[in-house]
């Protein structure tokens, strides 16, 4: 018998208690993730992201990214994203696109870390969302600060997302890493 579970709003959703943007910036790399609609025909590889200040006076982040298609050589740029952390870790994804991109204003939470090891992110890419709603179109990552996570770290990520967000383990997908990684960003 498949469980119920209900989608949280935002606003309802626990981020993590004492951040420290400091500390949570610099590389992260992905180790799974889910996008509503997405399946592992889509994924990357050798994902990772550079979490950096743009201006720590407002507290606003500059995210590089950079994966790799599977079985291919070359590692390309997944684009600047602009984050609003002004409010600790209920930040709000600007812009995907810093060159390009529409403003989004999308709600990006990280709701666990322990800043050398792991980070589990939760954003909202519905267009016009209400943090008062639960989101259509979900995006969460479990990243970690190497190219792998151990199971004591990675476990009890993997059963809050699958407890508190409805998203089950079978439905996250693993980012696959190549022996030779790309460039360090």
């Amino acid at each position: 018998m498949e469980r119920e579970c209900r989608l949280p709003a935002f606003s309802s959703l626990r981020a993590q208690q004492n951040f420290d943007l400091c500390r949570f910036l610099g590389t992260w790399y992905e180790i799974k993730w889910f996008l509503t609609g997405e399946t592992s025909d889509d994924i990357w590889g050798d994902h990772s992201q550079l979490f950096d200040f743009q201006d720590k006076g407002k507290r606003r982040l500059i995210v590089y990214g950079q994966a790799r298609n599977p079985n291919e050589t070359n590692c390309f740029s997944t684009g600047s994203w602009s984050i609003d952390a002004s409010n600790g870790a209920r930040m709000i994804l600007r812009t995907e696109d810093l060159k390009n991109g529409p403003i989004v204003n999308w709600p990006f939470l990280v709701l666990k870390t322990d800043y050398y090891h792991y980070a589990l992110v939760y954003f909202c890419i519905s267009k016009n969302y209400r943090q008062t709603n639960p989101c259509k179109e979900r995006h969460v990552t479990i990243y970690s600060r190497q190219k792998t996570l151990a199971a004591k770290y990675l476990n009890p990520l993997v059963r809050y997302v699958d407890k508190n967000l409805c998203i089950s383990p079978k439905q996250l997908i693993t980012t696959p890493y190549q022996e030779k990684p790309c460039p360090a960003l």
